[in-house]
């Protein structure tokens, strides 16, 4: 699709279309149902999306959680299959994809179109619904495997990972000829990841080998705006028709309160805020069915299940995240819609599926971070037409409190940060280019052409295209001999996995096929052991956190205490226990304020003490009309915002302020930015090269939402004159490298990257007989390619993914560009608002300083008697 896109054509209610019509349904069987299952009639995502649906246009709809999207999308469609059976009989074959980022969405829709089709059958008086429906996923079985594959039913459920692998096998080549329908739900959660892109190529793939283009279809509550979601839809030479859907007339929007678990001249206490937490959450469960509560970090969900256990009941309350077992996820989930639970604990709202049953309040604890997560989180709440979407915020810091008020407004006014999709992700593009030669010689012109349709590949260059193929053939510069740390269980990672000749390429043989199918995905996750307790499966652990259990360490999985016996392979024997369990540790991508929520909470923070300085009741009367608070939580914010007044100054627009306080080793420099944490950790980063350069020494680098903060040794005490050459736009990105390159954050995506390209695998045929193997991939690995061919690809990859995905550089250079006014202020110890933004983050150590230097400065240091 083409960039200016922009006049992407748009439908919109008219006063003039009444609620009672069916419009585009003309099937009988299918009316009748929908008439005598909804007597209201059609919500507007449904009135506006089956014309468009049904004339065979790409659409994607935009509509709240709970509008009857999923139906919207598949009513026309059954329509068209039960029309055909009507008019002369329904051919077998599959003609419907319905791609579902998550395997329990996948699950929940196929039993809400399981229902419809029993009813239906029943009034036509058939034997077996006409209409069939298969579901393929990770967890799908060999025998069912084989059912799909000689029987396709019309309509097929499936993950991005699993179309993937499909379309890599030769025995489905003549399935997807029938296909005339894709379905993507959950858009807004594919367009910024790596995940998204890998699923438009496989969407490009699908659709060159159909009979026909086949209709898109995009499902999504939060995408604001839209035309990105479109365009990765679609990809190049399609156009979406945008339907923008309200909700059903006189349903109110998302419900959210922001509360305090911390009083007005209280110090912020963990331990305090925590126990009023759990009672909150009590109290809550009382007054409501099901309550659904949200943190930020499985470990986080692992405590509060543990805890409200004790208050609640043990059968009351359920855990729910990735790294528990698949078994007891689905447990769960059958039990919440039945309304047997009275609260539920999740660190993901995807997760869990799209029918909540009686869930009436979503609870959020900890700052969700964007607009978009915080609806999504909400509106797990009230999950279904007609009912009201609540949610509560509580938050057990100033800082926290204000970061609620300015998100909880914003979800208010649904405005959803805009996506950005991510570009050219070239371990994707070599993941894929072996699923294509998995399924028989391909044309690497025609190969081109086919990937670059894709919106996410629309940038790719032919020389990155050719330098992909080239590291896949084993033509790119390595040292031979580079193995996993056990020989034979995985491949040389200079091998070949395709040949490549006159402009054709395949692959190599079935052994790589194999790597591919156990290997496919993009999914990154630290190396994890399984935990069972008596031969049950309960989840799993990171590996590096099992190694260091000891016999007889208590640790928390699925909300129960659990004693550590033994670590046997890659499975942790463990027994039930009782006592007070530590939290496991699962490593992950850390959570920030998206760019816009930081730069509102900037303002936000400059307006509050604009109108405390006028007086305390401004201050109070816009709070309360604005953002909504309560008199405590508004008493909360009053004494950060007199106390950082006082001690220093709140930070003005256009510009950034440096806070100088003595440190236990030397200096602190705290600076205040309206960025994020990925923006703040780019500019950081840079700002450290520039003062590891100038010094030749260690320091220690601080990252947090608004601010970034950098310790040096006393020696390396900084002026007001010294602030503004660190702060310049000129050479950032190479800055932003250097300092990368001092941590070991690069080696550690390098390891990501590899395993998407199959480099390296994540499972390699034989298992792994210990943990920590793909440790060896950043230790050993990254600098072996460093050295021999620094313009690999995958190493392109990795500093691209760094710099744009994980630390939003252009953010932080397009802020820096701004020339922000230095502000300097000379402390004698943190301010507030350093207290409450930057200091409770632990700091990662930056090395500047060689061996050699820092072994000779002891010594002066030793015989001179310098405490320096």
């Amino acid at each position: 699709m083409p960039r200016d896109s922009a006049r992407l054509p748009r439908t919109r209610p008219r006063p003039s279309e009444t609620v009672g019509v069916l419009p585009a349904i003309r099937s009988s069987a299918i009316r009748s149902w929908f008439l005598r299952t909804f007597p209201g009639g059609p919500t507007p995502a449904q009135r506006l999306a089956w014309p468009a649906i049904a004339s065979g246009e790409h659409v994607l709809l935009v509509s709240p959680t709970g509008s009857g999207k999923t139906l919207a999308a598949f009513l026309a469609i059954l329509d068209r299959l039960f029309r055909e059976l009507e008019q002369g009989g329904l051919e077998p074959g599959l003609r419907c994809v319905f791609v579902s980022p998550l395997r329990s969405l996948g699950y929940d829709i196929e039993r809400n179109l399981l229902g419809p089709l029993e009813e239906i059958r029943r009034d036509l008086g058939l034997e077996a619904s006409p209409v069939t429906i298969g579901v393929r996923s990770g967890d799908t079985s060999g025998h069912l495997r084989r059912k799909l594959r000689e029987r396709p039913p019309h309509l097929l459920i499936t993950t991005p990972e699993s179309l993937s692998l499909l379309l890599s096998q030769k025995t489905w080549g003549r399935i997807w000829q029938g296909v005339e329908y894709l379905i993507v739900d959950e858009v807004h959660a594919l367009v910024p990841t790596k995940r998204g892109a890998d699923l438009a190529v496989s969407l490009e793939r699908l659709s060159a080998r159909s009979a026909r283009d086949p209709s898109r279809i995009g499902l999504s509550a939060t995408c604001r705006p839209p035309d990105p979601a479109a365009r990765f839809l679609v990809g190049a030479g399609r156009e979406a028709r945008v339907i923008e859907a309200p909700r059903p007339d006189g349903e109110p929007g998302p419900a959210i309160e922001v509360d305090s678990l911390l009083q007005r001249d209280e110090e912020p206490h963990r331990g305090l805020t925590y126990r009023r937490l759990l009672r909150r959450i009590r109290d809550e469960a009382d007054r409501n069915r099901t309550t659904i509560v949200f943190a930020n970090t499985r470990a986080v969900t692992e405590r509060i299940t543990h805890d409200l256990r004790e208050r609640l009941g043990s059968e009351a309350v359920a855990a729910h995240h990735s790294a528990l077992d698949a078994r007891r996820r689905r447990a769960v989930e059958a039990r919440m819609k039945a309304g047997e639970l009275r609260t539920v604990v999740s660190s993901t709202s995807l997760e869990l599926g799209v029918d909540i049953g009686t869930a009436d309040l979503a609870v959020l604890v900890g700052l969700p971070g964007s607009v978009s997560r915080c609806l999504q989180r909400v509106g797990r709440a009230g999950h279904q037409v007609g009912a009201n979407t609540r949610g509560l915020m509580l938050a057990a810091t100033p800082a926290e409190l204000a970061g609620a008020a300015v998100t909880a407004r914003a979800a208010r006014e649904g405005r959803v940060e805009p996506l950005r999709m991510v570009s050219r992700p070239l371990d994707v593009l070599c993941q894929q280019l072996i699923g294509m030669a998995c399924a028989g010689e391909c044309s690497a012109d025609e190969a081109f052409a086919l990937v670059t349709r894709a919106a996410p590949m629309a940038g790719l260059s032919r020389d990155e295209f050719e330098a992909c193929l080239d590291f896949l053939a084993g033509a790119l510069a390595a040292p031979p001999g580079a193995w996993e740390p056990e020989p034979g269980a995985s491949p040389r990672w200079t091998s070949p996995r395709i040949w490549k000749k006159a402009g054709l390429f395949g692959v190599r043989n079935s052994k790589i096929v194999r790597w591919f199918r156990a290997n496919v995905g993009t999914i990154t996750s630290e190396e994890s052991v399984r935990v069972v307790v008596e031969e049950e499966p309960i989840g799993t652990l990171e590996g590096t956190y099992a190694e260091r259990l000891q016999q007889g360490d208590r640790f928390v999985l699925d909300g129960r205490a659990l004693e550590f016996l033994r670590l046997d392979g890659l499975t942790v024997h463990a027994r039930r226990s009782g006592g007070d369990p530590k939290l496991p540790r699962w490593t992950s991508d850390r959570q920030g304020l998206s760019a816009e929520l930081a730069s509102e909470l900037a303002a936000f923070r400059y307006r509050a003490a604009t109108l405390l300085d006028e007086g305390p009741s401004a201050f109070r009367s816009w709070l309360v009309d604005s953002y909504r608070l309560e008199p405590e939580a508004i008493g909360v914010l009053e004494a950060l915002f007199a106390a950082q007044e006082r001690l220093s100054e709140v930070p003005r627009p256009g510009s950034v302020l440096v806070e100088e306080a003595p440190d236990e080793q030397g200096y602190s420099y705290t600076f205040h930015a309206p960025l994020g944490r990925s923006a703040c950790e780019a500019a950081g980063r840079a700002v450290s090269a520039r003062l590891g350069r100038r010094f030749g020494r260690d320091l220690r680098l601080v990252v947090a939402d608004l601010g970034w903060q950098i310790r040096l040794p006393v020696e390396a005490r900084l002026g007001a004159d010294d602030l503004a050459p660190l702060l310049s736009p000129e050479g950032f990105s190479a800055d932003v490298l250097e300092g990368v390159d001092r941590g070991d954050l690069l080696a550690r995506r390098f390891r990501h990257v590899a395993a998407t390209a199959l480099m390296v695998l994540r499972r390699p045929e034989g298992g792994r007989t210990k943990v920590g193997g793909l440790l060896w991939v950043s230790q050993r690995l990254f600098p072996l390619v460093q050295a021999a061919c620094p313009d690999h690809p995958l190493l392109r990859e990795t500093r691209r993914e760094v710099l744009d995905d994980l630390l939003d550089a252009t953010t932080a250079r397009a802020w820096l560009e701004s020339r922000p006014v230095v502000r300097f202020r000379s402390l004698e110890g943190p301010s507030p608002f350093a207290a409450a933004w930057i200091d409770a983050a632990g700091p990662e150590p930056m090395r500047f300083e060689s061996p050699e230097a820092a072994l000779r400065r002891f010594h002066e240091r030793l015989f001179s008697g310098d405490d320096a």
